[in-house]
């Protein structure tokens, strides 16, 4: 047996998160899940632009037809609250998650004396 097809077995009857999936690493993550396990796989497609999902979920439909459940979700990883609704927003059939892609970042700036001194004392 190939790895490929090895892969494509474990993959089988999976629900995957992507987070940041919109454009760049994430799009080509979850395409590439697609053509892996183009059989009874669930894509959760999550970023800020859901129009852009909705573009990525069109696609992976063209390439890997009706073997793939993609479900495009607008989700902003910045926001607790957005993180916390998140999987009870879920359809019932998306609510087991079996693997999370966590491609989407948040940045956040310190002022590096504050923290410096906060530290210190």
């Amino acid at each position: 047996m190939s790895s490929s097809s090895t892969i494509a077995k474990r993959l089988e009857g999976k629900t995957i998160v992507i987070t940041g999936a919109s454009s760049g690493i994430g799009k080509s993550i979850a395409k590439e899940f697609a053509r892996t396990s183009p059989g009874n796989l669930k894509l959760i497609l999550t970023a800020r632009r859901i129009n852009n999902l909705r573009e990525v979920a069109a696609e992976i439909h063209q390439e890997a037809g009706d073997g793939v459940k993609v479900l495009p979700v607008q989700l902003d990883v910045s926001k607790p609250e957005e993180i916390e609704q998140f999987v009870p927003s879920l359809p019932d059939e998306f609510k087991d998650v079996d693997i999370l892609v966590n491609n989407a970042c948040v940045f956040i700036i310190h002022d590096h004396l504050h923290v410096c001194l906060a530290y210190a004392n």
